[in-house]
């Protein structure tokens, strides 16, 4: 049984934004200059955000969790 399309496209951007975060803080101009990193923080965070808001609601979620 898979979850709903929507926790499924959620985490998909998730771990999409998390590995460019950490693409980023790996990157040899993460020493020079962190802003960078730090934008794709932000974005990682929004995602996670996103998907953690619809899973508190989502029915199927829901019932996972139970």
């Amino acid at each position: 049984m898979t979850s709903c399309r929507e926790c499924e496209n959620l985490n998909r951007v998730f771990e999409s934004k998390l590995t460019e975060y950490l693409a980023a803080r790996s990157a040899v101009l993460y020493r020079i200059n962190t802003q960078f990193a730090a934008r794709r923080q932000v974005d990682m965070e929004r995602a996670k955000n996103d998907m953690e808001e619809h899973m508190s609601t989502c029915s199927f979620a829901i019932q996972l969790r139970a």
